[in-house]
Parts: C-alpha cells; sequence; structure tokens
C-alpha cells in the first residue's frame, strides 16, 4: 500500500496540500466512489465494524478578541446602564427563543429563523487570558489538554475514522499568524478558498473525471475482494459505492459551487467550507468571521454594529448551504458550526471609546445538529465591580451556579462541543482536564 499512498498524494502537509495534483487524489477518488479513504487506501481493512459516527464541525476563530460575547443572549439582565450594547436600532434589545429558553439577545440574533435559533446555544464561560497572542493556548484550554494539543485536532482525529474522511487533521480556510492550527505538534498550513478553486474548479476541472475515475476505482477494489477479500466486503463495497448519476450530480454540484469563489474573504471562506464538508475532506474545517475585532476605540459600537450586521447572516447562509447539500445528497454527514476566540469584551463602556480585553468572559456559540437551544450559565459582577465574568454553571440544566466553577467554565465548554459532536465520554475525561459536559444543550 505504501505506493498507494503516494498516488494519493499524501503525506507530511496532508491531502490538502497535494491539491495541485488534484485529478489523481485521495479526495477525488473518495468523492467519486462513496468509499472512505481509508478502505482505498487499503481495502483489505475493510470491516462492518466502524467507529461510531459523529458531526463534522465548521469553527469560527480569532485572535483579535471579537466582541462577539457583548451582544449574546444572556448579556442583557444587568441593565443599560451596566452592561452597554450598541444603541443603532439595527442592535436593539430583541426576545429570543432558544429551543425553551427565553431571553434576550441583539436584534440580528433574534432575527435568525426559528428553526436554526432551536438548534442554536450560548455558552457562557472565560479563557484566562487577555493576550492575543494565546489563541492556541485557548485553544489547547490554557494548556489542560491531553498531550497539550489543539482540542479540535484532539477531535478531529477522534472522529475521522467514524465520519470516514480523507484525512484526520483539521483544515483552516482563514487564519494568519497566531490563527494557525497545530495537530500533534505540527504546525498546519492555511488553504485559501482561492486555491480550492484554482485546484478543483471549472468546467474543465478535475471534478469533470469523476464518472470515469468511479468506474476505474470500484472495478479495482471489486478485483481485489474477489480474488482476497470475503463476502462481507463485497457487501460492504455495495452499500458504499455511489452511482453514476449521483457521481456526475456531484461533480455538476461542486463545480458550480466552487466558481462562485470569487476571494479569499469571509464571504468565500463560508462558500468553501460547505463545499469541503460536502467532499469529506476533514471532520475539523476552520474560518475567520469578523464580529468587530479588536474595538478598544470603536465609538458608539458603529464598526461591533456593522460586524454583526454581516457576520450573523452568513452564519444562516452557511446553515442553508449545508441543509442544501445534505438534503440532495451530496453531504453525508450532520455539521455543526461553533466560535471560539482569544477572548471577550468588556461589558462597561470604556468612555467614549469601545470595549477593552476580558479575560473573564467568552461566548461559544454551538449551532446545528445535536444542539438543544439554550444559554449555558451567564454573568456575574467581578470581584472589584468594574465589570463582568462568566458566572459558575448548573451542568445538568445549564442555568447559572452550581457545580462548574468558574475556573472550569472553558474545559466545560470544551467538553460540551465534544459531546454534541459525538465524542465518547471517557475520551473526553482523557482529552480535557476538568470541566463537564452541560447536558442540557445536548441533544
Amino acid at each position: 500500500m505504501k505506493n498507494e499512498k503516494s498516488k494519493a498524494g499524501i503525506g507530511r502537509r496532508g491531502v490538502l496540500g497535494a491539491f495541485a495534483t488534484a485529478s489523481g487524489s485521495l479526495i477525488l477518488r473518495s468523492l467519486a466512489t462513496g468509499i472512505p479513504a481509508s478502505v482505498l487506501l487499503n481495502p483489505l481493512l475493510a470491516n462492518a465494524d466502524t467507529p461510531a459516527k459523529g458531526r463534522m464541525l465548521i469553527l469560527s476563530s480569532s485572535s483579535n478578541g471579537d466582541p462577539f460575547n457583548a451582544n449574546v443572549p444572556g448579556t442583557y439582565e444587568y441593565g443599560a446602564n451596566e452592561c452597554f450594547h450598541s444603541a443603532d436600532p439595527a442592535m436593539k434589545k430583541t426576545a429570543i427563543q432558544l429551543g425553551e429558553k427565553s431571553s434576550f439577545a441583539a436584534k440580528p440574533w433574534a432575527m435568525l429563523p426559528q428553526k436554526i435559533l432551536d438548534k442554536t446555544a450560548f455558552f457562557h464561560h472565560a479563557t484566562f487570558t487577555p493576550v492575543h497572542g494565546e489563541l492556541n493556548r485557548v485553544q489547547k484550554i490554557m494548556n489542560s489538554t491531553e498531550k497539550n494539543d489543539m482540542l479540535i485536532s484532539l477531535i478531529s482525529r477522534e472522529l475521522a475514522a467514524g465520519l470516514g474522511t480523507v484525512q484526520g487533521d483539521p483544515v483552516s480556510l482563514g487564519a494568519s499568524g497566531g490563527e494557525l492550527l497545530s495537530s500533534a505538534g505540527r504546525i498546519l498550513g492555511n488553504v485559501a478558498p482561492l486555491s480550492v478553486r484554482q485546484a478543483l474548479g471549472g468546467v474543465d476541472g478535475p471534478l469533470k473525471s469523476l464518472t470515469a475515475m468511479r468506474d476505474e476505482q470500484i472495478d479495482k477494489i471489486y478485483d481485489v475482494y474477489r480474488e482476497r477479500g470475503t463476502p462481507t466486503q463485497l457487501t460492504l463495497l455495495d452499500a458504499w459505492a455511489n452511482s453514476r448519476d449521483q457521481v456526475r450530480g456531484i461533480g455538476q454540484e461542486l463545480v458550480a459551487r466552487l466558481d462562485a469563489i470569487d476571494g479569499n474573504d469571509q464571504v468565500n471562506q463560508v462558500r468553501c467550507a460547505a463545499v469541503l464538508a460536502a467532499m469529506n475532506i476533514a471532520p475539523v474545517i476552520s474560518l475567520h468571521l469578523d464580529f468587530g475585532r479588536d474595538n478598544h476605540n470603536d465609538t458608539d459600537f458603529e464598526t461591533e454594529t456593522d460586524s454583526h450586521l454581516m457576520s450573523i447572516p452568513m452564519l444562516e447562509d452557511l446553515m442553508t448551504q449545508l441543509d442544501d447539500l445534505k438534503t440532495s445528497g451530496y453531504l453525508k454527514n450532520d455539521v455543526v458550526i461553533a466560535n471560539l476566540n482569544v477572548f471577550g469584551r468588556t461589558f462597561k463602556k470604556k468612555g467614549a471609546g469601545g470595549r477593552d480585553h476580558n479575560s473573564g468572559h467568552h461566548a461559544m456559540m454551538l449551532m446545528g445538529d445535536g444542539v438543544k437551544g439554550g444559554v449555558v450559565g451567564g454573568l456575574q459582577p467581578n470581584n472589584d465591580g468594574s465589570d463582568y465574568i462568566a458566572s459558575a454553571i448548573d451542568s445538568t440544566t445549564g442555568e447559572k451556579g452550581g457545580d462548574i466553577p468558574f475556573e472550569e467554565t472553558l474545559a466545560s465548554a470544551g467538553k460540551t462541543l465534544g459531546a454534541v459532536l459525538g465524542v465518547a465520554p471517557d475520551r473526553l475525561d482523557k482529552m480535557i482536564k476538568g470541566g463537564k459536559v452541560v447536558q442540557s444543550v445536548v441533544a
């Protein structure tokens, strides 16, 4: 199988590093056949006892310390004179229903379709750092993860076999500098959406050859199974194999979606993330959505407002694209959308300016299949009363106060994300020290 791996074009850089030779890559062969990448690499290892199937993750992550936390449900209980929000009518305090939880949020959140809100939760927690350059430590749950690896990388490798993805490492579409991902000690390069389009898009691109590739690859594996395989493996091949019409449709649909990519900004990151999820590239795909950036001097929260009005509809658009791909049969797995930034922002206004760094509060959003709508935790005054931090949390109900102390809120957010994605409880306890899964938002 060593030569087979070489032909697939994968190595230390990972499959996406081989886009330049994508016509012969493992990505396209798996897409063309519907057969898991691991089976294509070694057909004789195929068996019916596959690991439990989890969910894919599309994660928005930023080292800017965006004020994402400042306008979500759970931040309006102390009143307008204590927790400042934009005075723009487009951001006004609006009632919102998240599953069975009634709350208030900035209007753009409340304007999302109820079918999305019913599976959207907001988890209030701390990140314990005010430093932009420590996003990697936050993603390692402040150095509390197994082998000090990024949580999303641990989760990605854990779920890869069950999801049947081409690679186990995460894929990043919008990272730079301190936002670059790592996995098992390796820095993972960013893959720009335009590079994906250049490698795979266009009517004359490699996707046009999927039907012929499907027939060739299935014939090869059938010959292996006929000579050395088992009856079970032949049955599995029949169950896996896409029909010719399916493959033709996949090629046409993905070419159209790739050709819509016209830049590397967040609009195009969303487009590309949906395509890569349908191609089953990796269990975790990261991108960068802007919710206001480093807004110390954001007078009247103008940048914060504009960014929310731009990015929240993008979350709806991403959900719509994923639903369309799943309904049409091109996306095989459930997908969860989430966010994890380096820190949140202060709630008390900084004079005539904006917001400062807040190491004691951040909000993780969880949206999609496997999520029960709700609010986890909330705010409490910090020790000197100068601002607000995350409260303790009840691990059963998600309400403020309870058995998860402030010091374990980040670990609990990480474990709850892992549980929503389908990671087994015993593995979560090994992946993250401390914290508990908050059961109220896990479907």
